[in-house]
Order: C-alpha cells, then structure tokens, then sequence
C-alpha cells in the first residue's frame, strides 16, 4: 500500500501551481527549509505528476482539486469556508491545500509543525526534532478551518521590542526585518491579523511594512486611538511638518481649513494602504489615547456638549467612510472601538452603520466589560473583543513583565464572550511578545476553534500538557501541566507587577504568605528538575517558555514575604529575625536581579537582550524595592512567645496543624524545652534560639474533648511560659466546621443542575463555581461551634456587565433568600481597582442570629456569569486577611541558600549596584518618555549602623562646601534639631549606605492629606551661609498618588510654582524607584532655619535631603560622606 514517505538526505520534489500568490510562495519556501532542518532534504519544484508534495488554492491552482472532494471545505450552504486547509495523501503523495491563500499556509505550516518544526523555533529557540523518517498513510486527512474570523495579536507597550531590534535586527526601529519574524510565527499560530507597534514608531512611516504584511498574507489594522490605519502618537506631527502646516489641531470641531487638513491627512494613509488587506478604524480619539477633543463646543451644558459630540463624531464616521468609498474599489473590513468617553457617546445614541464591526474591549485586567445585546448582535458587520494580557497602565497598575491570568480565565471570559455573539474579530495585546509566549498561541488557537466540540483548548491541563510535549521531549507534559496552571492561580491572586507590602497576613488564621510561598517553591523544584532532565539544546526555551515566569514570581514573592516579616518581627520585638530576613529580602533581590541578567546575556548566547528589561523604564517598571525594617539596635536576650491566629490558646475541632513560635527580643541566644500533652504532637520539642523558630503542632485523633497546657521553658534563665490547648470536637461526619472563629467553604467539587464548575479557576487554588441558569439552587452543610450574628464573605470572580446587575441570593436554612449584589460592575465603578488588582471581588452580608450545631447555605441564581470561589464565615470579629483563610504549610520558609542557588543556575558573577537616578525640576509633559539623568556607580558605599546614621540627629545640619546634608530618618529620633510632626512615622530600608541606610515613610499606602498644614511633617534645623539653593530630595513615590510633597522654610510653605513640576511627583518613569529629585529653588538668610516637608502620601519614603548652592546633582552613594559629586 502506498503511503507519503520522505527519509532522511532523500530528494523531495515539490509542487506549487504557477499562479500562486507570493504568500503561498514564501510558505513553501519555509516548508523547503523545514524540510532540510528536519530531515536534510534537498528539495526541488517539480511536475505535480513528479511531486511527493502538492501544494495549491482551490481556484487558483486546478491541478489540485482532483485529489480530493471538495465538498469537505464547503459549509452548510455550499460556500467555501474561509481559511480553511486540507491535508491528504492521495497516491503517495502529501496534497497541501486551501479555499483561500491563508488556508494554503495554515495547511503548510501544520506539517511544518507535524514534523517537528514548533512556531517558536525563532522567537523561542525551540530546536527542530530531527528524523530519520517521515510518512503518513494513504488516505490521510486532516481538513481544518477557523471559528473566528480575524485572530491577531497587538504589539503594544514595544520599547523593549525595540531595543532588541536595534541590538540584533540590524535596523534602528522595528521594522521589515523584526515584522517579517512576528508575521511569520502569526501565520505559523493560524492568526491573520496585527495592530502593529505604535509607541516606538509608525508602521506607516514606511511603506514597505505594508506591503511586506500584504505579501505573507496578514491582515493590518489599528488600535481605538488610530484612525485610517494612521498612527497619530508617531505620525500627525510628522506628517504636518512634511506639509509645512502650521495652526493645525488633532480637533475636527474646528472647521474650515483645520477640518480639511484632517480629512487630507487620513486620505493620503488610505491611498498609502489601498492596494493592502486591511481593516480601517474609525472615529476619532485624542492623540495617543488621550479624550476625544473638542474645543469649539466648550460652555455647553454636559447635556447639550454631548448632544453635539455625538453629532461631531457621527460626522466625522460619515466623512470618513466617504474617503474610503472614494479611494477603494472593494468595501473593506471597518471597525469602530467604543472605548471610554466614546463609549458614553454609543449608549447615548451614537449611530454607528449596521456593517461596520463594533469592537468592544475589557478591563485590561481580563474581565470583559459588556457583551451586545440581542438587537446588537443582529448587525451584519458583527462583533469583535480587544483583550489584553499585558497593559501600561494609570499610575501604579500597570502589568508588563509577565502575563500570570490563567489560561482558563482566558478561556472563560472569551468564550461567554463567543456565546454572546463576539465572533468577527479577536485581538490580544501581548506587549512586546516576549516572554507572553504561551498566552499568545493559546489566544489564537481558541479563536481557531472557539464553539467547536472536538476543541484542543476544551482542557486547560490537557492543553498546556499537548503544548509542553510539542516543543519538548521526554513526556513531561503531563507532569507539568497541573502545576503551571496552578501556578499562574498561585501568581494572578496579586500580579508580581502590583505587589505591595502587607498584601498577605502572616498572622491572621495561620500565615496565608507562608502557604504561596511553599506552593510556588514546590512548582519551582519540580519545574527545576524537568530542566535539568532536558537535553542541553531545549533549556533555554524551556526557561523561556516555561521557568522564567516561575523564577520570576516566586523570587518576588520571597522579596515581599521576607520584607513583610521583618517588619512584623521588629513589631514583635524579634529583632534578630527582623535583621535576618532584611538580608533575606535582599538576597532574593540580587537573586531576580540575576535572573533578568541571564535571560538577556547568557540565555541563547544573548540573543535576547534588551527585549526583557523589566527593572528598567520604558515601558514601566515592575515592583521593586519592598519596605524591609531592619532592628535600630538589639537588647538583652529574652524569649517571646507567638501563637496562632493571636490568640491566647491553641484550639483544635478537627485534625489540624498549628503553631506556636518562640523567639528572641535581643541578642545572643537561649535553649528551649517544650512540654505537652501526649495527644498533642510537636515538630520540635527542644532546642536552641537566636532569631525565631516556629513549633507545629497538630492533633491527629480529635474525636475526644480534651484540654490542657503546654510548658515552653527558657533553659537559659529559667523562666517559662504555659500556653492552653484544647480539642472541642465536632462530629466526624459534619463538613465545614467553625475553625478559629471562621467557616471556609470551597467551590471545587459542586454538581448542580444549574451550576457548573470551572477548573483552574478558583481564586489560588481549586476550582470556580458559577451559576448560569436563572433559578438554580446549590446548598452547603456547616457546623458552628458559637452562635450569634456572623459575617458571611463571598468571593466572587470579578466579571463585569456594565449595562446590568450582578446578583446572587443567599439564605441560611428555610429562611428568605437575601440579594447580594456587586456594584462594580464596570471598570471605575465602586471597588473595581481593588477587585482588579487583587482578582476578587469581596461581598458581604450580615447574617441573622445562628445557633450552635449544623446549618445549611443556599446559593441561588439570580444573575448569569454570578461566579465564586469560595465562602466564608466569621464567628468572632474578622482578622484581616487577603484569601479568606487559606490551607497548607505553615512552616517558616527555610533561609541563607538563595544566593548559592541563583549562583549556581545563572552564574556565579557580581552585580554592579544599580544606576542612581536624578530627576531635574523642569520635566517633559509627555510622560512617556525616558528623562531622568543615570549615573553608573563603580561599587557600593561603605555599609553603616542606624546608631551611626541617626547620631547626626543630636546637633543642627550646618551647610559645608555650599551644601547641607541630611538624613531623613534623623527626624525619627524627635530631638530638637530633628522631628516629625503627626501621624506614626515608620523608617524603613533604603540603597543608601551600600544598602544599609534608612527612609521613613507613612506605611499605610492608602493615607492621604488634601493639604500641607494637615500633612506630617519632617523638621531639620538648619544652618547656612545665604543666598539661592535648590533642595534635593531622595526619595521613592507612592506610584497611586500624583502630589505627595511640600516644602517650608520656618513654617511658610513654597507655592506649588516653586516646587518641581508644581508638586506633582509621579512620572511613569518614577515609579518602582529611588530617585533624586530636584525638588525646589529656595532663597535663605544667612544663619538657621527650620526645613520642614510635608508628605501628602502614605507610602512615600524620604531617605536623604540636599540644600546645595551648586549647580550640579548631589554626591553619589559612594561619596556622600565626602561630598563628591
């Protein structure tokens, strides 16, 4: 029997008809070079009678259509399906074909991955399988075809992009050579579709992008903010200067000559594009993103201003579709993106024509906004959904170095967004691409088969188990599969990019930090072990596709867990654990900081540097710097007991584990013995400590009622401590019983009518339950152990419907079902910043008055896509915390081997400390762009004491070489030369000093002062010699807040003209980082003076302030001491 065979070194002919478009061309010529990759072919194009490999369209190439019935690419109708592919084996020989060109390629690029060639093999560096062989049997067929139309990607946020390009593309933006990679890997993914770059450049500026998108078969289009395929950041201002146009406004509610100018403008990108497959926004939005501007309708009522707006922008719709209809001969695909204040315009009566396609867009955040409406989804020119996984974000928000939303939320939100009717058009931002690998095949590849039954994207685990296994050998697919899905719920509670202090309790029903922290290093440990297991030629995509994240987000989640304890133990007075887990917390800094090495200079021989930079800025920076609080001094050795949840006793009501710690306020150390009841186990009974250690302790058999002490001795000195422990059972056969003054009820497991569970779903772990039929009901059985009015917490899955309620009933037992329902229903409404930030939105109901004993807690439907996670309630008053009681391990994390690690994964090499930054007091509007000033620093300064830093603190700062130099954290000492003023005043680490300095700062983020007489206040008396100076001051911002500082010389406060750009602190390029900041120009009389700042902000830390009459920035880290510059 014949079958299609092709062995290694062998000849293969190959035939492509005569009147192929160059798309099908250049994909024949990638299968020619696959096939030499894979097999070391030598190929030729042949007579189809001669050919191994046939390769035509249908309609174009004639030759091909006798080698199968075409009737299987045909639709219910009798049409041929768009893009769909045939692959058959008809004599012996492979028939590659398609309805259209772009089937053509799909079909040429599924056996170019069949055989071994994976999309990644450039933008990932997934090597080639290699054969001996080749074949398929005769009669073989694969036919395929996509669900939605247009599949594509957006490259946004592209700084990092092009600064890869420039240092290995050989071009000084991205350009041909970098699009020409990027349209390769979108037609090897099955997408059709690009908004191109458009901060960096335009892809206008030359044409030949266009063109060479036209030629591979993509399809260009532009974002909401880009009109007629125009890029208006790169190109209005450009394009005006060409002209010699001067008075001329992005504005088209100014007539005349201003109106026209802007019809030419969008004219000439039509004519540019006429002869391209593209689509066409249109409306009109400011420049870059900005509001829609519209200044000769100012001094209207907002009534009348909207009325007019709307007449504006149908106007605009209306001259626009009329340049397209003069300069087309063929209708194209048009789009119109209600976004923001347009978005406003559209449900106050916007006409939009019925065939243009609306494309509607979610939150950044992953939660679609709304979904057409039932006469919406009538229109013929259908509906189209712009996600994002990555976004440059308002102040402080923004996520761009790793995606962590899981793909089943993907999934979940795309495909209600399918079943509502949003099938014409997909695109998803994917930054810069790297390192969104992953997200970025997966998007398209459920837009490929979206509503199907045979879908591969059906099962997440499934899914990333196939992904694993296609781009690597060794069957670890199933393996890991689980655990990268757990992982990114692990990750996606709280975004790397968006990590805080204090986001997790450490104390509060357990440690819930505590728990992440082990489940991420459990996944990085078996993650770790598949690497080393891998042939050397697939680690460095495999840390790309795969390690990188999980490095990423467990070393940053050490940073801040470390960080946090160093703050709760110097709280606690544990003040040698407080120091330990500040160099902890370090540690694990230089540890990420040498991961963001390797992937740039080692990993792939460097191939990657520049393009993952995400301690640098553009685009804006990833978290940094954790708030550590080392110990100001250290006392005499003492013991100090902790318990669990803070309570006065250890509880058990079921076999659980607990646990007490016993640590030292001072210096040196003690032994310990511990002494309990037998039916109380101990995972220490004795031992010795200098910082802190943590006791589990569990009871195994709780069917009993028990009671009794636990003795901690001090062996040192004697003295001791007696801590009660009890077991009040419940009975064995009751589930979810009170616990610590808490009932936890999971979601993972419900089988209702009406309800459905959604695995890899559930906020951290486990699985998410939604109700989808209006009227169905759910119970759940708990236990109480008190009785009196509790506080139900339901932890909903923050979906979004902007245009209608979100409502769930809830009722104990058989009484009334009570609504509860979330405000935030869109972005900006009620709690939706911290429901997106922390991906839950929290609702509570107050319950009426329980007894002791079981109840039942019914969930009724009210509102489809009503989704939860988990329920919780509390019995006593409520402990904050961040995932409503979590599960797990609750030893401390061991320490001081993070260093040797990162050493011997990336490389035993030294870190330079990191550039100090200066910010002059005149600064860009465009706050985009990179201003600050960068100084490279040869070495560390010399490390010093608090006592050294705050002994200054006891005389008047008097001005020397022309400057006075002070550190902030003096004022921490309330003397008369240096106070603080209001509110509690925490210090905390800073870079100075080699890293050993320190700042002082409000802790609580979330604070705010409207002016400076009612914000604290930092005071330093001064002595200097008269004249001009200008302050500097070192500081990090709070990245929420965009005016946190004021200044006063005895007690008269500057005015906001005299400070840096009017007060207003934040700048993209300012947050995550310590900067110097030239902060105000101040006249003084010669002699002392009062300095006093004002911080308008929780969460801005102050570390040093210059007074100088120089012209230059102050004194390096290195030479402060010195006063060099």
């Amino acid at each position: 029997m014949m079958e299609f065979k092709a062995k290694r070194k062998d000849l293969v002919p190959v035939w492509i008809g005569k009147d192929e478009t160059e798309a099908v061309s250049i994909a024949v010529e990638n299968l020619k070079v696959d096939l030499q990759k894979v097999l070391e072919t030598e190929t030729l194009l042949s007579k189809v009678s001669d050919a191994k490999i046939v390769v035509g369209t249908i309609g174009v190439s004639h030759e091909i259509e006798r080698y199968f019935d075409l009737h299987k690419l045909q639709d219910e109708t009798g049409e041929f399906r768009k893009e769909a592919y045939i692959l058959t084996v008809t004599d012996g020989r492979l028939v590659i074909a398609g309805t259209d060109r772009r089937g053509t390629i799909y079909g040429i690029y599924e056996f170019c991955e069949w055989m071994g060639v994976s999309p990644w093999y450039f933008w990932a560096d997934v090597p080639v399988r290699k054969r001996e062989c080749i074949h398929l049997p005769e009669g073989y067929e694969k036919i395929d075809y996509p669900s939605v139309e247009y599949r594509g990607i957006f490259i946004n946020d592209e700084e990092e992009l092009e600064h890869w390009a420039k240092l290995h593309m050989d071009e000084n933006t991205i350009g041909t050579h970098t699009y020409e990679k990027i349209f390769e890997l979108l037609l090897r993914l099955k997408g059709n579709y690009i908004w191109p770059a458009m901060h960096v450049n335009s892809f206008n500026i030359k044409k030949e992008n266009g063109a060479l998108a036209d030629r591979m078969g993509i399809v260009v289009g532009t974002s909401h903010c880009d009109m007629l395929m125009r890029s208006n950041n790169r190109e209005w201002l450009p394009w005006l200067s060409r002209k010699g146009y001067q008075d001329v406004k992005y504005d088209y509610s100014i007539e005349g000559r201003n109106r026209e100018i802007l019809n030419e403008y969008w004219r000439e990108s039509v004519q540019q594009n006429k002869d391209f497959e593209v689509s066409y926004t249109l409306g009109m939005r400011g420049i870059h993103d900005s509001g829609f501007e519209t200044s000769m309708l100012d001094g209207k009522t907002d009534e009348e201003l909207r009325r007019q707006k709307i007449e504006l922008l149908e106007t605009i719709i209306s001259n626009q579709d009329q340049i397209l209809e003069e300069e087309l001969t063929e209708t194209p695909l048009r789009l119109f993106i209600p976004y923001k204040e347009v978005l406003e315009l559209y449900d106050h009566g916007l006409k939009i024509p019925e065939d243009f396609t609306m494309i509607w867009a979610n939150d950044n955040y992953g939660y679609i906004r709304r979904y057409p409406s039932i006469e919406e989804q009538k229109r013929p020119g259908g509906h189209g959904i712009y996600y994002h996984n990555s976004y440059w974000s308002p102040p402080g928000r923004s996520y761009l170095f790793l995606c962590s939303i899981p793909l089943a939320h993907t999934k979940y939100e795309l495909m209600k967004a399918y079943q509502e009717g949003i099938q014409k058009l997909w695109i998803l931002n994917v930054g810069a691409l790297k390192p969104l690998e992953m997200e970025a095949e997966f998007f398209l590849r459920l837009a490929w088969e979206a509503g199907r039954t045979d879908e591969r994207t059906a099962d997440t685990d499934r899914y990333v188990s196939q992904w694993i296994d296609r781009n690597f050998s060794g069957d670890h697919g199933q393996k890991l599969a689980p655990m990268i899905n757990q992982f990114s719920q692990i990750a996606n509670v709280r975004k790397l990019e968006m990590m805080e202090d204090d986001v997790f309790s450490q104390t509060a029903y357990g440690d819930e930090a505590v728990v992440r922290v082990h489940k991420l290093k459990e996944i990085l440990d078996k993650a770790d072990e598949v690497y080393d297991s891998l042939p050397a030629d697939e680690k460095d995509a495999f840390f790309q596709l795969v390690l990188m994240r999980i490095h990423a987000v467990y070393l940053t989640m050490c940073q801040y867990y470390f960080s946090d304890r160093s703050t709760l133990c110097c709280s606690q007075g544990k003040m040698q654990a407080a120091k330990q887990y500040v160099e902890e917390t370090r540690a694990y800094e230089d540890a990420r900081r040498k991961l963001i090495f390797y992937y740039n200079h080692n990993m792939s021989g460097g191939k990657w540097n520049g393009i993952v930079t995400p301690e640098d800025f553009p685009p804006p920076r990833t978290a940094m710097y954790p708030a550590c609080t080392p110990p100001l001094s250290m006392g005499e050795t003492r013991m100090l007991i902790s318990l669990w949840n803070e309570e006065d006793k250890i509880s058990f009501v079921s076999p659980s584990t607990k646990w007490l710690e016993i640590s030292n306020a001072g210096a040196g150390s003690f032994q310990y013995k511990i002494e309990a009841p037998d039916w109380v186990k101990l995972s220490k009974k004795h031992g010795q400590v200098s910082r802190e250690e943590r006791i589990l302790i569990s009871a195994d058999d709780t069917t009993e009622k028990r009671q009794g002490k636990i003795l901690i001795t001090n062996e040192s000195d004697g003295s001791n401590y007696d801590i009660p422990v009890e077991i009040d059972p419940v009975p064995a056969d009751f589930e979810n019983p009170e616990d610590d003054g808490a009932v936890v009820i999971s979601m993972s497991g419900v089988k209702t009518k009406g309800f459905r569970t959604i695995p890899r779903l559930g906020r951290e772990e486990g699985s998410l339950l939604e109700g989808y039929k209006e009227g169905a009901e759910t119970s759940f059985p708990i236990y109480l152990t008190s009785e009196g009015e509790f506080l139900l917490e339901v932890h909903r899955f923050p979906s979004l419907n902007s245009t209608g309620r979100i409502r769930m009933g809830v009722k104990i037992d058989d009484g009334e079902f009570r609504t509860i329902e979330s405000k935030a229903t869109d972005e900006y409404r009620d709690t939706w910043e911290c429901n997106s930030a922390n991906n839950v939105d929290k609702l509570w109901l107050k319950l009426a008055h329980l007894n002791h004993g079981s109840h039942t807690i019914t969930l009724k439907v009210i509102d489809r896509y009503f989704a939860v996670s988990k329920l919780v309630i509390y019995t006593k008053k409520k402990k904050e915390n961040n995932l409503g009681i979590l599960r797990g391990s609750q030893e401390l994390p061991k320490t001081g081997w993070i260093l040797k690690w990162a050493d011997d994964f990336y490389g035993n090499f030294r870190l330079k400390p990191r550039k100090e930054i200066f910010a002059r007091k005149s600064v860009t509007k465009d706050s985009l762009v990179a201003t600050d000033h960068f100084i490279e620093v040869p070495r560390y300064a010399k490390t010093k004491t608090p006592e050294e830093i705050l002994k200054a603190a006891y005389e008047v700062f008097e001005e020397k070489d022309q400057a006075v130099k002070i550190d902030a954290v003096t004022a921490y000492m309330q003397t008369d030369f240096a106070f603080t003023e209001q509110e509690n005043w925490q210090y905390c680490s800073s870079e100075s000093y080699g890293r050993s300095g320190l700042a002082l700062y409000i802790r609580d983020k979330e604070r705010y002062w409207k002016d400076v007489m009612s914000a604290p206040k930092l005071n330093y008396q001064i002595k200097c010699t008269g004249g001009r100076y200008c302050l500097w001051v070192l500081l990090r911002i709070n990245p929420t807040r965009l005016y946190c500082l004021g200044a006063a010389v005895d007690h008269n406060f500057l005015s906001e003209n005299q400070l840096y750009n009017q007060g207003r602190l934040w700048r993209y390029e300012a947050e995550q980082i310590w900067q110097w900041l030239s902060f105000a120009d101040i006249e003084l009389s010669k002699g002392k003076h009062l300095l006093t700042l004002a911080v308008l902000s929780g969460g801005v830390r102050i570390d040093r302030l210059y007074l100088t009459k120089k012209s230059d920035t102050p004194p390096m880290d290195l030479y402060w001491d010195y006063g060099l510059n």
